[in-house]
Order: structure tokens, then sequence, then C-alpha cells
């Protein structure tokens, strides 16, 4: 029988580094991740370099980069039911060691671009899959604010391992783009083994009986989310705080230009927002109270529109640089609120829930930078457009925050008996009122 996760039950202090990597399969899962994340990024590059230097053509770059991202629009669902299905180890496992055959494959020399796509895409498959299945073995392994401070540690090593993984790409790359995607096979090889060797095979959480066809049980992981008040405002803020974090990143390189600056602005711009990310996060969950946190959510979740609104005003560049800082700032509220959501989802249901939220990211990320960018097509300067993206943002957040659920309606989201739990019964959950029970 599984151990139960580790709880830390001392509520007038956080919990502590050593209370999270105290567990042996907690290490190697974010070892596992971290390595995993960074190669995936530096294979990024690689394909793109590749592609550029075969084909001259920026837009196929381009395309090769992003082909990634292909996934969320509708695989990604259907392979985190499959998650829910088999044992979660199990399935990190095999993404890990697919990856790790397919991208080996493109590292062949002469192989045809097309082929070299496909294999690309077919790679990135599995990887909403590895997502989808690493969140939800999670709060198996720790619980509480164990499991708050394990999820800020997750989103340091996210943004530590893009950083890493990109810099990385853009240094091997360049020298010799097949080696870097060698490197990215063998990092997948060598987190699949830490995977098998230090965490521990647990049983799928899906219960046969109450299986359905594979359609109905993606649309599910949907009822869940948006069915249930809590889940669905924790979702709702969740991606309006991406979708407004992530514009000074996505239109940096028209802006800067826009200013005349050169790569330092530009460096600046994009370092802005993982650096922002990693302090506040840390802050917020190493350093504040729990209670103090809890009463800092609804603010820094506004923040994230609001800084923007004083691009209205066309900014010099580090002013910029620091509305970009501030604005992603607002990050570290994300941790309190992934945690209530993971420990308000039954087993069984945690990879479909956790890839409808990443396909939203994903996906609202994508079109919140090609929106902005259209806007900055206009008779308007880049700073304007971003400013009245983040003046609508503002007003949209204000919508959301005062539909905010009440402390009850949370805790007893949390503090529910998920064996008592069903999909139906978590539709029936009034929007119109703040008190009710999810269970």
């Amino acid at each position: 029988m599984a151990e139960k996760p580790q709880l830390h039950t001392d509520d007038e202090r956080p919990a502590t580094y050593r209370e999270v990597f105290a567990s042996t399969e907690i290490r190697a899962l974010f070892g596992s991740f971290g390595l995993s994340k960074a190669s995936s990024m530096l294979a990024r590059v690689a394909v793109a370099s590749l592609v550029w230097h075969a084909t001259s053509s920026p837009l196929l770059s381009a395309a090769a980069f992003g082909i990634s991202y292909l996934p969320y629009l509708g695989p990604a669902q259907l392979l985190a039911t499959l998650a829910d299905r088999l044992p979660y180890r199990s399935t990190m496992v095999f993404a890990d060691l697919v990856r790790m055959v397919l991208i080996g494959l493109v590292a062949i020399p002469g192989m045809p671009l097309s082929v070299m796509l496909v294999l690309v895409f077919l790679s990135a498959m599995v990887e909403p899959a590895y997502q989808a299945a690493r969140s939800a073995l999670l709060p198996k392994l720790v619980a509480g604010e164990v499991l708050t401070l394990a999820l800020s540690i997750y989103l340091t090593v996210n943004q530590t391992a893009q950083l890493t993984g990109y810099f990385l790409g853009g240094i091997i790359a360049g020298v010799n783009p097949r080696l870097a995607l060698l490197i990215n096979a063998a990092a997948f090889a060598v987190s699949a083994v830490a995977l098998v060797l230090f965490v521990k095979p647990r049983p799928a959480d899906s219960d046969r009986s109450r299986r359905k066809n594979l359609l109905r049980e993606t649309g599910e992981g949907f009822t869940m989310v948006f069915g249930n008040q809590v889940l669905r405002i924790i979702a709702l803020v969740v991606f309006t705080t991406v979708v407004f974090t992530i514009i000074p990143e996505g239109v940096a390189v028209p802006w800067t230009n826009e200013l005349g600056g050169g790569p330092l602005l530009l460096a600046l711009i994009m370092a802005a927002a993982p650096v922002a990310a990693i302090t506040s996060t840390i802050v917020f969950t190493r350093i504040l109270k729990p209670a103090l946190r809890q009463k800092l959510i609804r603010p820094l979740v506004l923040l994230a529109p609001l800084s923007l609104v004083a691009t209205l005003f066309d900014p010099s560049g580090p002013w910029i640089v620091v509305i970009a800082f501030v604005g992603n700032l607002s990050l570290a509220s994300l941790t309190p609120l992934n945690a209530t959501f993971v420990q308000a989802v039954p087993d069984g249901y945690r990879a479909r829930t956790f890839s409808v939220m990443q396909s939203g990211m994903a996906l609202l990320q994508g079109g919140a930078i090609i929106a902005a960018g259209a806007l900055a097509q206009t008779s308007l300067t880049v700073s304007q457009s971003v400013g009245l993206w983040g003046l609508g943002g503002t007003v949209t957040v204000l919508i959301l925050l005062w539909r905010w659920p009440s402390s009850r309606a949370f805790d007893d989201a949390v503090g529910r008996d998920p064996s008592e739990t069903t999909v139906s019964t978590q539709s029936k959950v009034s929007p119109g009122n703040p008190e009710t029970s999810s269970s």
C-alpha cells in the first residue's frame, strides 16, 4: 500500500525545503523534470537552427520552434485521459523513452526536413502526458504546506530549466545542432532511469469499472474544472494571469525596435519575467506566513494587468523592464492556487484536469501575443497597445475577483473526501452562491 503524502501541520509558519526534499521520490521527480525541461528547450533551439541552415527560411524555422505547441489543440487532452488510466510513473517513463528515440532519430545526419518535423511533432505529442502525470503524482507524495512549497519549487525549476535550456541551446546549437539533439536524447534516458530507480510504482487511480470511451472521459476533465465553483475561479484567474504576464516578452522584439534599444534592452525585457517569477515565488511561499499569503492572492492577481496600464504613457526602455518585472511578481499567486487546485481534484481525474489547465495556458498565451501584436499593427504604438490590453485586463480581473468564492468554499473543496466526489456532483455547484460547497 502506498504511503500517505507528507503533511505539514503547522499553519503558523511556512514549510521548509528540508521537509520537501526529505523524500527521495520528490528529489527524483524534480531532478527528472528539470532535466527533461531544460533539454526540451535545448532541442527547440537546435531543431530551429537545423531548419534554418537547411532552408534559410525564417517562417519554417519559427514553425519548427513552435510545433511543440500544436498538441495542445486537442491531442494533449486525449493523452492526458490515457495518463489517468495508467500508473503515473509508467506514463512519465514511457514519455521519456519515446522522446529519447524520436529526438535521437532527428539527430541522424541527412534526415529529410519533412520527416524531421514529423518526428519533432510526435515527440511533442507525449510531453503533455508527461506533464499531466507529473502534476498528478506530486500530491501523492506531499500535502498541505509542503505541497504548496513543492509547487513553488516546481515553478522555480521550470523557469530555471527554461533559461538554462535556451542558453545552452543557443551556444551548443550554434556550433553543432545535432550534438545538442543527442544531448537532449541522452537527458531523456537519464530522466527515465531516475524515475525507475527512485520513484515507487503505484497502481493507476482510474476505476476500470467506471471507464467510458476516451472522448467522454476527456470531456469529464473539462466538466470537472468548469463545473466546480472553486476550480472554475482558479482556472479563470490562472488563465488571465498568464495571459497578461506573457505580453512584455511576447512583444519584446518590436517594442525594443520601436524604442531604438539594442540587444541589452531586449535581453532585460525577456529576463524580467523568469527573474520576477523566481524571486516572488520564493519569498511568497518560503518567507510569508500562510495566513498572510492567502490575503495577498487577490492583490497579486490584479497586479498582472494593472501594471501594463502604465505603458499607455509611452515609458522609456528602463521603465518597461521595471513594468515587466512588477507584473510578473503576480506569478507568485499561482503556487497557493495550484495547491488548492490539486487538493480539490479527486484521484483519477488529476491528469485530465491538469491537461485542461496546461492547454488553456499554452493556447491563451499564444493568442494574447498575437492579439497584442495585432494592436501594435494599428496606428497605436506598441506601448499604447500593451496599455490598452492591460486596461481591458484590469476590468476583467476585477469582475473575476468580485465573484471570488468564500473561504468556506475553498476549505470545503480541499477538505472533502475525494472518494465521495463524482463529476456529476461537481457540476451541481451553483455559481451564484459563494457559500455552496463542492462536495
